[in-house]
């Protein structure tokens, strides 16, 4: 990541940074790179557990909207609306399951929202650390944050971290959520061109536990043998949250019925 000046005007960055050291972060490389993002549909929090809720195996295909970064849910533990990869132009990368990062990395609590960002912070097996700020598209970066320009995608969900300030914030300082769910302009349940297809059982408890994080999954309805609607299962985790898995690799939160994963 490129050098940074140290921001003296953030109380939350200098709190996070006397706490986790001055030791340069560097977020693990990847040969991805970002396109442009598609309008995300606004969903609720929830962590609590569907428990009431009769799973459907009929829907319309042509019905589908995607997550939109939840920073109440996420100061809450569900990082949900998170799941997948966050690239920067640069090539650096985060991951996120519905529990946090993967890896050794992992959010330091507490978290704040404030000006309609949640600040946060990464702490390395190593002991050191960063801040981290999570901004909802639409959201502009805090001034604080910067002292001359934003130039990140105010239209896109972003991540953006920190052990200084930033004097300016460039398109490269940003990270973005890939595939960047947008120019999507068929039916992701339906699509074959994820480059996935998942087995009934065993095979899309692998998967939910590579993608969603290990929460002890089981398939709790399964329809990948029926004609008459989208081949899913449903998968409950021990936090009680639910899940449809496609046979195409695409998760929809059932809880919140939007999709949270594209592979």
């Amino acid at each position: 990541m490129k050098k940074m000046k140290l921001l003296a005007t953030s109380l939350l960055v200098a709190t996070l940074l006397a706490a986790c050291g001055k030791k340069t972060t560097t977020p693990s490389s990847s040969s991805s790179s970002t396109t442009s993002q598609t309008t995300e549909t606004s969903t609720v929090a929830s962590t609590s557990p569907a428990t009431t809720e009769t799973p459907s195996t009929t829907e319309n295909p042509s019905s589908f909207s995607f997550t939109k970064m939840d920073i109440e849910a996420i100061s809450q533990g569900d990082y949900s609306s998170l799941v997948g990869k966050w690239v920067s132009e640069e090539g650096y990368f985060y991951t996120f399951n519905v529990l946090g990062l993967v890896g050794d990395s992992k959010i330091e609590q507490p978290s704040r929202i404030n000006e309609g960002v949640l600040e946060t912070g990464v702490r390395y097996g190593g002991g050191y650390g960063y801040a981290l700020v999570m901004i909802p598209a639409g959201v502009p970066i805090p001034r604080a944050y910067y002292q001359d320009y934003d130039h990140s995608d105010i239209h896109r969900d972003r991540l953006y971290g920190t052990q200084s300030a930033f004097n300016n914030i460039d398109q490269e300082d940003v990270y973005y959520r890939v595939p960047p769910q947008t120019n999507i302009e068929s039916n992701p349940l339906t699509t074959d061109d994820t480059g996935v297809r998942l087995e009934s059982g065993q095979s899309t408890i692998d998967y939910a536990n590579a993608i969603l994080g290990p929460l002890n999954w089981q398939v709790i309805e399964s329809n990948y043998n029926r004609t008459e609607s989208i081949p899913f299962e449903l998968l409950q985790g021990e936090n009680g949250w639910l899940y449809r898995v496609y046979r195409n690799g695409v998760i929809l939160s059932q809880t919140k019925d939007v999709i949270i994963y594209v592979p």
